[in-house]
């Protein structure tokens, strides 16, 4: 058993009042076994995670986020600004979860803890720095941006990660054409098209990604999504599993990137890691085994 002097649990405190208790209960008696201090922070607010891990997350050995990927997108975001960075482990508390699939961390609580109390595996995972902001799993505008716009917030809260299907097949009929241009260190790409995903992690919307994406050799894997329909649905999930487009296909674009700028004919929405924002341009740029996390063994 791993023992630290200080851990910061910080919690989304948006999470019903009675699901909070159950994870808290889970969770808070392994982690004061391991530590002298247990400091646990409940975010009020949006920005709350952020805040308190850019102000204090240098101050720990161990800094846990308990939460959906819009805590542990804010909580990265305060992180990865700082000179001394912490271990980071993750429960997960959300609907979907994206990063801590990534990462292989178990979806039940218990086990997700078990993973930080009895023997910590930690890795160097990249995050990618957009502009100012960093992003752990994913950035992307058009179909993915549209989907995770479309989402009603209070189907998300009772159909759980069955909404994000629902709001895809939706965003389809209504996907607009993007003009961009991607530029990298070995070559320019301007098309016409429907989605623009750079990938980190292993995961959208529960949705398994291809493969072949590793999340420690300093590269993203950009995808450039030239049309749409169902037939590129069913493309898209051959890549997921086999990590490689099929040759009789022409309307997806994969290339590997250590940094990327990103030019849009106007302002788009742009989600990174499912939290949305807004622009026409954006460098991207990986910064290699930034984070250590706690993760789970691959099958």
């Amino acid at each position: 058993m791993t023992m630290f002097s200080d851990i910061l649990l910080v919690c989304n405190g948006k999470a019903g009042q009675g699901t909070l208790e159950v994870l808290l209960k889970d969770a808070v008696p392994p982690l004061l076994d391991i530590c002298t201090n247990l400091i646990i922070h409940k975010t009020k607010e949006k920005g709350d995670a952020e805040r308190i891990c850019k102000e204090t997350g240098n101050q720990y050995e161990l800094v846990v986020i308990m939460g959906g990927d819009g805590t542990i997108h804010e909580a990265i975001n305060g992180l990865a600004g700082l000179e001394r960075r912490p271990l980071v482990g993750i429960l997960p508390g959300g609907t979907c979860n994206d990063f801590a699939r990534s990462l292989h961390i178990p979806m039940n609580i218990g086990q997700a803890v078990r993973l930080i109390t009895e023997r910590p595996f930690g890795k160097d995972i990249d995050i990618v720095k957009a502009d100012e902001r960093y992003f752990s799993n994913f950035w992307g505008t058009g179909l993915v941006a549209e989907t995770s716009d479309n989402i009603d917030v209070g189907s998300k809260s009772v159909l759980g990660k069955l909404s994000y299907y629902i709001s895809a097949f939706q965003s389809i009929q209504e996907s607009p054409i993007l003009n961009v241009k991607i530029t990298t260190d070995n070559e320019v790409i301007e098309e016409e098209v429907v989605m623009l995903l750079a990938a980190n992690g292993r995961s959208i919307g529960s949705n398994p990604l291809p493969t072949c994406i590793d999340m420690e050799d300093g590269l993203m894997d950009i995808y450039v999504v030239k049309k749409s329909g169902f037939p590129l649905l069913k493309e898209f999930l051959v890549i997921k599993s086999t990590g490689n487009i099929s040759e009789q296909y022409d309307d997806i674009i994969h290339i590997q990137a250590r940094e990327a700028h990103i030019e849009l004919g106007q302002n788009e929405k742009l989600d990174m890691d499912g939290e949305l924002y807004e622009g026409s341009r954006q460098s991207l740029q990986v910064l290699n085994k930034h984070l250590r996390f706690v993760v789970g063994m691959s099958e």
